[in-house]
């Protein structure tokens, strides 16, 4: 099957040509049908699917550009903001479709103007599109489509009201698309409030990961993963690596560390301003710099094809969460590693990720490091303890008890 199936405008069809689309992928198949037929819809797949091409192909094959914002697509970061508006200005280039980004930690004024150009498509992040919103400088009167990228994500990073304001000031008579990883009952209930009828796509979790993807588990003890992540860097030189943290601050921690280990490293957090993240991001695409430290504000959204290797230093919060990560490698059909240095206080996250991988993770060791002891639950413990010595231990007490309590 090829995007020429979909009857699209010969123009669209030669800019997706242009830009190497050819083939929809399975979300794409599902959903642009009846989104072409105006149909509200809920799209359920993991990232790096195809979601942006699902929702703005329908969209470009029937805006006609009349100086005004026809479409408005909601997303959880600047860096996935800036990527689904740089598909939609070069896929709109020859449709005479305009689409400009509005996002937070940047200037108003800069916005204000790029607005004042009257695009036909604005992206940005819930924040900023509520600041613009209802003001001279985006009136959402003649909005046509409503557009909700990584929904889920939105959720976790507490934008979810933003949200809902952003679907009631936009106008009923609007179609609605929203795509999400996961359907949290959050998103359901958001879904249930505000799209008409909607198709429901799930895209099979089959292969939930891109099968050029090799699994490594490193099981350590916990004061051993800086030397650890050392070694393994200095085995993988030259390749380019994103590592994800838990937390900003130990983003700079760990960047630090490895620089003080001679590796060439750049961090992306919400510590740095947008103009640092923006130089960080264009340092490690260009490859410049070939490893990023990075929390999970990078894992959607980040549009780099040739990472190599992707760490999870420290593991997610979420099985899900792993995927999103590990799907930043082994895109475009190459191969790629994900490795997790796991401490023995992971081992159930470790287990959710298996679960819903449906396979186990291989586990893998490094010389000269030891590998810890089984964690032992303290009810199992106390359940070992219990042998003869242990109730007779029991007994004494209980008549112990009993004595001082008939004094």
């Amino acid at each position: 099957m090829t995007f020429a199936d979909f009857a699209l405008k010969p123009t669209l069809l030669q800019a997706l040509d242009e830009s190497g689309f050819v083939h929809p992928t399975p979300v794409q198949r599902d959903c642009i049908p009846p989104s072409l037929e105006g149909r509200d819809i809920v799209g359920v797949a993991q990232t790096g699917t195809g979601k942006t091409l699902a929702f703005l192909v329908p969209i470009l094959n029937k805006l006609q550009p009349r100086g005004r914002v026809q479409a408005i697509v909601v997303c959880p970061t600047r860096e996935l903001a800036q990527q689904v508006a740089g598909v939609a200005e070069r896929l709109g280039a020859s449709l005479g479709v305009r689409a400009t980004v509005v996002y937070g930690g940047t200037s108003l004024a800069g916005q204000r103007a790029q607005l004042d150009e009257e695009p036909d498509i604005v992206v940005g992040t819930p924040g900023r599109l509520i600041d613009f919103l209802g003001s001279a400088w985006l009136r959402p009167r003649w909005t046509r489509w409503l557009v909700l990228d990584e929904a889920d994500r939105m959720l976790d990073m507490g934008f979810i009201e933003d949200v809902r304001t952003i679907c009631a000031r936009v106008p009923l008579s609007r179609q609605t698309m929203l795509f999400s990883a996961t359907m949290p009952p959050a998103i359901t209930a958001l879904a249930d409030q505000f799209l008409y009828e909607p198709v429901t796509v799930r895209v099979s979790q089959q292969n939930i990961v891109a099968e050029g993807i090799e699994h490594r588990v490193y099981e350590l003890v916990l004061a051993d993963k800086p030397r650890a992540l050392a070694r393994l860097l200095q085995a993988h030189r030259g390749e380019k690596v994103l590592i994800f943290t838990a937390t900003r601050e130990a983003t700079s921690e760990v960047a630090s560390r490895l620089r003080r280990s001679g590796h060439e490293v750049v961090s992306l957090s919400s510590l740095l301003s947008q103009a640092n993240r923006e130089r960080a991001l264009a340092c490690f695409r260009r490859g410049e710099f070939p490893v990023m430290v990075a929390t999970d504000v990078a894992a959607r959204g980040l549009d780099v094809t040739d990472i190599d290797i992707v760490v999870n230093y420290d593991l997610p919060q979420t099985a899900e969460d792993y995927v999103h990560r590990v799907g930043r490698t082994g895109r475009a059909a190459r191969n790629g590693v994900a490795i997790s240095l796991v401490s023995p206080a992971d081992q159930e996250r470790v287990a959710a990720i298996e679960w819903l991988l449906g396979q186990p993770l291989p586990r893998h060791e490094l010389d000269g490091f030891r590998r810890p002891a089984p964690r032992v639950r303290r009810g199992a413990a106390r359940r070992k303890s219990s042998g003869a010595g242990s109730r007779q231990r029991r007994k004494r007490r209980t008549l112990s008890r009993r004595k001082k309590r008939s004094r």
